[in-house]
């Protein structure tokens, strides 16, 4: 087959992200996946479309789709052997195509190089466009300019991309790299992700990167329908526009992103303690400076969860300003957030509390993320940033030595999670150090964090190399999206709020929902929308934090 052909790798049952299929739900009486494939099938340049679909979804499949153009073909391959890591680190980032921890990308979602590369081979064809089963907004127009682009350039680049919100437009392969990624199991998004050993300029500069309108490029939020929000955002946009070009798709995703506001925030931090071993931090709140809160309960803990798991992509952070290895029922909290079916679980650790039990712990219940902060690359750094008091008492390389096991743990019991991130706060003491940080654990675990000062809106000195805050003050993202709840159960809209000098709710006396919809939020969200920011709260006006997202 001449050209380039679409492959949708369907499942009607389990998504890649682990969430049930909703490709035989209907939005206005149109199943999504037929929805898609009408959607490709506009495309007035590729060769054809394939729908690959596991043998007992194939009949199901072919009643779906009858009346198209589509080849429908079946199989019994397992899924790639890297899905599983990808769909961990994913969970935090599945309103952009990019920023995946570990370099992980959309591109690795929805891809089967083994299944496509059989396709391949069998259609004889040149190329490929692999296309989200849930992609039910999937822009034609797009689809075309970017094979016009590959075919331009396709003697240069063996792929074609796009910078687009999740479920716009489709990636572009050369048959050739499709039969590598499926010869050597490489995600996709491998061959975007950063590499110390080899670095070169970010693809999005090269030839291979098609440049959508910028009014698309800069929108964030999911198509792709296969979470609650997801499919809800993508109901409302057909609400809105019925046959919406990408142009259109933008405008309304950036005119959402900064009005709506969920019933329950997407990601919720709890504080499990305060006690922390490095009371006297220097680049962190901890401490005197924070206070004695908690231990908060587990009943409190069960609560959360409970509203939570209202939304299959909820995410929940245990960290704060202690530790949270250091509550009594750190088990007991895991296993409440698992069984109450909440999505994504991170954990934020200074790693002095990492011993047998906790490792298990994390393994057990799939903990997806383990942040461990370390403010060094070398040991009198390290030292200095942990523990100024008694430098002794922080050492760096214990701290590298339960990592390792951590990590060598995991590996044993053959489990994808979780995921080591060693963070580092960028400020003066450890400018110095950042660039071989970086490179040195990415070398050694594929993932690494770097995050800038904070002074908590004047509260703390200034340790800041620079401000990385735009010159144009706008409404706080965060607030529309996540909160902190305190380990003495009292809520505050943000992190900056480290004493609780501005609780907005007491989780136990109040559902969350109440107090995340209530008036006091209402009116802070309200006075930055009017860019009253010492009209929102106290904090507000004073924070170089607010353009995070």
């Amino acid at each position: 087959m001449d050209g380039i052909v679409a492959a949708i790798c369907t499942d009607l049952e389990v998504t890649p992200l682990g969430t049930r299929s909703r490709l035989v739900q209907p939005l206005d009486g149109i199943p999504i996946l037929r929805r898609t494939v009408d959607r490709v099938l506009r495309s007035k340049r590729l060769g054809g479309v394939a729908v690959l679909v596991p043998k007992s979804q194939y009949e199901q499949a072919c009643e779906l789709l009858r009346g198209t153009s589509v080849i429908v073909r079946n199989h019994e391959a397992v899924p790639p052997p890297w899905l599983r890591l990808a769909r961990v680190a994913r969970k935090w980032s599945l309103n952009g195509w990019r920023g995946g921890i570990g370099g992980t990308t959309s591109l690795d979602e929805y891809n089967h190089p083994a299944l496509v590369d059989g396709l391949l081979t069998h259609l004889q064809a040149e190329a490929v466009m692999i296309i989200s089963p849930a992609a039910p907004l999937i822009d034609p127009t797009l689809i075309d300019r970017m094979i016009e682009h590959h075919g331009k350039v396709d003697d240069e680049a063996r792929m074609t991309f796009t910078e687009t919100p999740p479920g716009v437009a489709g990636v572009i392969y050369d048959a050739s790299l499709i039969k590598e990624l499926a010869q050597k199991n490489i995600p996709p998004g491998w061959i975007l992700s950063y590499k110390p050993d080899a670095p070169r300029k970010d693809l999005a500069f090269f030839p291979c990167c098609y440049h959508a309108p910028a009014v698309l490029t800069h929108a964030s939020g999911r198509l792709i329908a296969d979470t609650d929000r997801a499919f809800e955002t993508v109901r409302a946009l057909l609400a809105d526009y019925p046959d919406p070009d990408g142009e259109t798709i933008g405008a309304w995703l950036a005119d959402r992103d900064g009005r709506h506001v969920w019933d329950l925030p997407h990601e919720v931090e709890l504080e499990l303690t305060t006690d922390d071993p490095f009371p006297q931090a220097v680049l962190r709140p901890r401490g005197s400076r924070v206070g004695v809160r908690g231990p908060l309960p587990v009943e409190t803990v069960e609560k959360i969860a409970r509203q939570m798991s209202r939304f299959d992509d909820s995410l929940v952070v245990l960290g704060g300003y202690g530790d949270p290895l250091r509550h009594p029922h750190f088990d007991a909290i895991l296993e409440a957030l698992r069984r109450h079916g909440v999505y994504g679980i991170a954990v934020r650790t200074a790693a002095v509390d990492l011993n047998n039990d906790t490792m298990l712990s994390l393994i057990k219940h799939g903990v997806d993320v383990v942040t461990v902060l370390l403010d060094g690359w070398n040991t009198s750094t390290y030292s200095a940033m942990s523990a100024p008091d008694d430098p002794a008492h922080a050492s760096l390389s214990d701290a590298v030595a339960r990592i390792e096991k951590l990590e060598g743990m995991r590996v044993e019991h053959r489990s994808p999670a979780p995921t080591i991130v060693p963070e580092m706060v960028k400020a003066r003491q450890t400018n110095g150090e950042l660039a071989e940080f970086f490179d040195g654990w990415i070398r050694k675990v594929g993932a690494v964090s770097v995050t800038g000062y904070s002074h908590f809106a004047r509260q703390l000195e200034d340790h800041a190399v620079m401000s990385m805050a735009p010159p144009g003050r706008f409404a706080c993202r965060r607030i529309r999206s996540r909160c902190l709840v305190l380990a003495d159960g009292r809520v505050t809209i943000c992190d900056q709020d480290f004493a609780g000098r501005h609780t907005i709710g007491r989780v136990g006396e109040q559902s969350l929902e109440s107090i995340w919809t209530g008036p006091d939020m209402q009116r802070i969200r309200q006075a930055h929308e009017a860019r009253c920011f010492d009209d929102a709260m106290p904090l507000c006006a004073k924070c170089d934090e607010w353009h995070r997202p």
